[in-house]
């Protein structure tokens, strides 16, 4: 049995190193120790790469990932989590600590929240291994499909909690603002929940993203370099605009955009990051419209046990979803992607490990 394993750092100041000497980890009191598979990248984890801190108790150097699957490697003698030895599970990464003046509620995140002075400093999907503490989340996933495609569970755990809070019902008309991995997931997952009308914007860099919208259910896109989205929106609804639209774009518009391509008394969820930029938004458009605005934070214990139970299931489209897989020799390759400065697109990156 190995007693070293690799990982990757993040600094916090645009810079990471691959680390070949972590001692694999014992389990905590309570607690278990994944092999980890594979984890999902995002748009978020080039903001952290670069120490822009929106996860309470964030430090750095640490080593990230947060869309983790794994197998469940060794489990302390007391621990009681619902799960054994060698089943494949997703992580809940929002755990609980001690409060402080800085994280009042004591929220911890895998993957964001552990240095890497605690105990082997193994706290993320970038590394092969991972300890994991009492009380986390751990919910089985399926053998059928492939780690790699199921880390889209934690994006998706986000989109049904989402969808939830603003109200969805079948037969809407729901408008994603923004092709990345998790607007394209947000697409799916309203059409399989019934959606009457799911419409994708994106620029005229999207093309690529814009296309798996429609293989994954959207009934149409927009390039919004081409063609106004109200005027789309509004032909394709009688002038009625949609029941929710969801900004997960970077592009400061975005958030009140969503107020004119959403109907009276519709729904609005804003979830794309924008590096605590200031963005121009009309309030009278809420009041006058009497919209109802939500903050798309994350997902919950309810929906990720959802989004394991749709994956478990096997119909949603994890396929087309997938993007392009690096082992953890391609690092750069996947920040370029994120970053858009590879040679080719992507609607996703996942890092996967080879134990």
């Amino acid at each position: 049995m190995a007693e070293r394993c690799s990982a990757v750092v993040f600094n916090g100041d645009g810079t990471w190193e691959r680390h070949d000497d972590f001692d694999v980890p014992q389990p905590p009191p309570g607690g278990a120790v994944l092999a980890v598979e594979a984890v999902g990248l995002c748009h978020s984890d080039v903001a952290q790469l670069h120490g822009h801190k929106h996860v309470p108790g964030e430090v750095s150097p640490t080593v990230p990932g947060h869309e983790i699957v794994g197998r469940v490697h060794a489990l302390a003698g007391d621990a009681d989590l619902g799960v054994t030895t060698g089943d494949r599970v997703a992580v809940n990464i929002v755990t609980y600590g001690e409060p402080s003046p800085v994280n009042p509620l004591g929220v911890r995140c895998y993957g964001y929240s552990f240095g890497l002075d605690e105990a082997e400093g193994l706290w993320g999907g970038y590394g092969e291994y991972m300890s994991v503490l009492p009380g986390t989340q751990l919910v089985p996933l399926t053998e059928e499909i492939s780690p790699a495609e199921l880390t889209i569970f934690e994006p998706l755990s986000n989109v049904i909690a989402w969808l939830d809070r603003a109200k969805f019902r079948a037969g809407a008309t729901v408008v994603v603002q923004g092709p990345g991995h998790m607007g394209l997931t947000c697409a799916a997952m309203a059409k399989h929940l019934g959606a009457g009308e799911v419409i994708v914007t994106g620029t005229g860099e999207d093309g690529l993203r814009l296309d798996v919208a429609l293989e994954v259910g959207a009934d149409r896109t927009i390039d919004v370099s081409v063609d106004d989205p109200v005027a789309v929106v509004a032909e394709a609804t009688s002038g009625v605009m949609a029941d929710v639209v969801v900004d997960l774009a970077s592009a400061p518009s975005t958030p009140g955009l969503c107020l004119d391509l959403v109907r009276h008394g519709g729904q609005v969820v804003w979830a794309g990051l924008k590096d605590r930029k200031a963005v121009p938004v009309i309030t009278d458009q809420v009041v006058m419209k009497a919209l109802t605005v939500h903050g798309g934070a994350g997902g919950s214990n309810r929906s990720i046990a959802e989004a394991a139970e749709v994956l478990n299931g096997g119909a949603f489209p994890t396929g087309p979803l997938l993007g392009e897989v690096v082992d953890l020799g391609g690092i750069d390759h996947a920040m370029d992607l994120l970053n858009r400065t590879a040679d080719r697109d992507a609607v996703r990156a996942v890092l996967v490990h080879h134990h």
